[in-house]
């Protein structure tokens, strides 16, 4: 590639100098090489034309579209089919999959390699300023903002599939390299039954907050959801909760509806706060509006959270696991309190994830460490002798010479007194 190539940058065709003389334009990737021009100007012209032209070809026309044709009928078919991300995808589309090298190219001639080598320009990517970041210099894009970029394109490479336009998607297959994180906590918190006893007793919370915070517990609605409940899917009656929407209008993140019972705690809460909305205004029937009436911004919990923290002396430096305390651990609370049987019998996942409203369990797997008791009971069940006939002869193994420990040599405790005593 000669030097003035490399200025056209990536994605913009070459030119080739023929022995006689004259340039020979060629369109990006397994494009066709375009006529001869007398000069390089000429040649750059020509292909500049040629670009604009594949960019406004038809979709319909065969081998004539272009991944950025493709883009705008893909997203527009997406936000008819009512998917409810379609500002993101765009916004997405334009900064990151619009500025691909190959996004003229015929989708035909992207390949697999293309689309690897793009995710690994993607997390060398700038971050544009702005969204709290304008004093951060060299920010890269978040790993997450580039999965979901190449996310997006595969989807959209694999319905130009299904339309007829490709014979395999040149983007399946392909992953980004992992970043491996390494903890050493898990990057959320919970409360303990202690904590969770100090919020909702402490007298310094108004008895409004204490509803919310209860009902937040009780139910392990996403901050976005308890906002948008609407009164009318409260059945008391039958003691269940339909939950429908994410956000005003909008369908739930998995875009399912979720019907989950009312624990206590969340009945609680009801008991208290339903007398309490019905005397105010509430022109959208909801069950948590502002004093006003207004709703809630849909991913915010209420502006007093920290100071009711701070008046149930559950500061980070108090708390079990020294942590700050977000509204969306209520969530991960109800689920680890359910899990550990703390409120009860413990539950399994499957039940905690349908209580949740995860679309599959591996979203649960989480809270598995919290239950003890699902490895412990399957565990006292095991028998040995099946496969060493002489664990089951237990006197055997008792009555010889290892009753008591070596002289000057205690039972160890590990500080616990009997709790720790070996039988």
């Amino acid at each position: 590639m000669s030097e003035k190539d490399k200025r056209r940058g990536r994605g913009r065709g070459t030119i080739e100098e023929m022995p006689n003389g004259t340039f020979r334009p060629r369109l990006p990737g397994a494009g066709a090489r375009l006529r001869p021009c007398a000069t390089y100007e000429e040649a750059e012209d020509l292909l500049e034309a040629a670009l604009v032209k594949i960019g406004q070809a038809d979709a319909t026309e065969p081998g004539g579209l272009t991944l950025r044709a493709w883009g705008v009928r893909y997203l527009d078919e997406r936000e008819l089919g009512g998917n409810r991300d379609v500002k993101t995808d765009r916004s997405r589309w334009r900064r990151h999959i619009d500025t691909a090298y190959f996004a003229d190219w015929h989708v035909a001639s992207i390949r697999t390699q293309d689309v690897r080598e793009w995710g690994r320009e993607l997390l060398r990517k700038k971050a544009a300023p702005g969204q709290g970041h304008k004093k951060t210099k060299d920010r890269k894009i978040s790993h997450d903002t580039a999965q979901y970029s190449l996310n997006l394109l595969r989807c959209a490479l694999e319905a130009a599939v299904e339309a007829g336009h490709l014979e395999a998607n040149p983007a399946r297959g392909v992953r980004l390299p992992q970043k491996k994180k390494a903890r050493t906590h898990d990057p959320w918190t919970y409360l303990t039954p202690e904590e969770q006893t100090a919020l909702i007793t402490c007298e310094a919370i108004p008895l409004e907050g204490r509803c919310l915070i209860a009902f937040a517990l009780g139910t392990g609605m996403r901050e976005s959801e308890q906002w948008a409940q609407h009164l009318t899917d409260i059945d008391l009656a039958r003691n269940m909760i339909t939950v429908r929407y994410g956000s005003h209008g909008k369908p739930r993140k998995n875009g399912r509806i979720n019907h989950i019972p009312i624990l206590p705690l969340a009945r609680w809460a009801l008991d208290q706060w339903l007398p309490i909305v019905a005397a105010r205004p509430n022109p959208h029937r909801l069950l948590f509006p502002l004093p006003s009436g207004a709703r809630r911004q849909a991913k915010k919990a209420p502006a007093e959270w920290p100071e009711w923290l701070a008046a149930a002396n559950l500061r980070p430096e108090r708390r079990h696991d020294g942590r700050h305390v977000r509204w969306h651990d209520l969530r991960h609370t109800c689920a680890s309190s359910l899990v550990a049987g703390w409120w009860g019998d413990p539950w399994t996942l499957e039940q905690v994830a349908a209580q949740l409203g995860h679309a599959s369990r591996d979203s649960t797997e989480r809270y598995a460490h919290l239950a003890p008791g699902a490895l412990l009971a399957p565990a006292a069940r095991l028998d040995l002798s099946r496969i060493y006939p002489a664990a089951g002869r237990r006197e055997e193994l008792t009555t010889r010479n290892h009753s008591a420990p070596p002289a000057g040599i205690g039972p160890a405790t590990f500080g616990l007194g009997n709790r720790c005593s070996i039988h």
